[in-house]
């Protein structure tokens, strides 16, 4: 078994939460006066929330609109297998959406019910997660 191949199953080991992916419709609605995109379900993956290393001296360097607020963006935010399907970034309303819809008993039960927007899908070779910048959807 190679390196990389051992390193995806280490790392899948610690994704215990359980996420509902949607991805977004082409049909928009309006609610209270502003256009969404409700989502489609893609099915649930486990999947690690990782937040911004506290070392960096400058944790947030972008930012997203989401209903008018500008919303840090974490890169490498969320942590998926390499097996879960390839999420596209988008605005809000009319990109990917990550919901935690379960905890183990090791994870912070705050972040049942949190929305992650997915603002980047980077790619690279011998990954062992798929690590997605993300943007919390603010409740």
């Amino acid at each position: 078994m190679s390196a990389v191949l051992s390193g995806r199953r280490m790392a899948e080991t610690q994704m215990t939460l359980t996420l509902e992916a949607f991805a977004p419709s082409d049909t928009p609605t309006v609610v209270n006066g502003q256009e969404t995109f409700p989502g489609t379900s893609q099915g649930t993956t486990p999947g690690k929330i990782h937040g911004q290393s506290k070392l960096s001296a400058q944790p947030y360097t972008r930012t997203v609109s989401i209903g008018g607020a500008d919303v840090p963006i974490v890169e490498a935010g969320l942590h998926l297998p390499i097996a879960a399907p390839i999420p596209t970034a988008g605005e809000y309303g009319k990109g990917w959406e990550y919901v935690v819809i379960g905890v183990s008993e090791t994870d912070d039960p705050a972040l049942l019910g949190r929305r992650y927007l997915v603002a980047n899908s980077p790619a690279m070779s011998h990954a062992t997660a798929r690590r997605l910048d993300v943007a919390e959807v603010p409740r």
